[in-house]
């Protein structure tokens, strides 16, 4: 099992809980499990000049190469999907035969 299995199980669990104060709280819950982690975040933009709504995305990268991953559409409801984990990406060994 990944870490980022392990944190997505525990945070989505967390997210039914009512919010605390705090945002990074739920970063501390994954801290105080000694999963170590580095906290990305990001936006991606749509180029349709109709629409002018994006993507916020947030991303935790674990030491073993996992990642968890949740994303929301600016300004919609019902803001961030539940967290998805990722397996580490495949080593590609180039074949030189």
């Amino acid at each position: 099992m990944f870490d980022a299995e392990i944190a997505v199980t525990l945070l989505n669990r967390w997210d039914r809980k009512p919010a605390l104060a705090g945002n990074d709280t739920y970063l501390n819950l994954l801290r105080e499990g000694n999963l170590d982690f580095t906290h990305q975040q990001g936006r991606v933009d749509v180029s349709n000049a109709a629409d002018e709504s994006g993507l916020d995305i947030e991303s935790l990268v674990f030491v073993d190469g996992s990642r968890a991953v949740r994303i929301k559409s600016s300004g919609q409801a019902p803001g961030w999907t539940h967290w998805a984990a990722f397996e580490p990406p495949l080593v590609l060994v180039p074949d030189f035969a």
